[in-house]
């Protein structure tokens, strides 16, 4: 339980847990026929962006 919130201290679950909440909303509102905005779409790939930069970040400080 320790290694649960050492991780949210560092927000890594916090930015897994917003990463997914966004995903599956745009996955809900595909499924369910209703238009994505173009918006949603942006904030989508800027979450994805930051999140995999920061897994890419964390494992080049481990190396060092």
């Amino acid at each position: 339980m320790t290694t649960f919130w050492e991780l949210f201290r560092e927000s890594v679950i916090l930015q897994a847990i917003i990463t997914l909440v966004i995903l599956g909303t745009i996955c809900a509102m595909y499924i369910t026929g209703q238009t994505v905005p173009e918006n949603l779409w942006s904030a989508l790939m800027l979450i994805l962006g930051f999140y995999f930069g920061s897994k890419v970040e964390n494992i080049k400080a481990k190396r060092l």
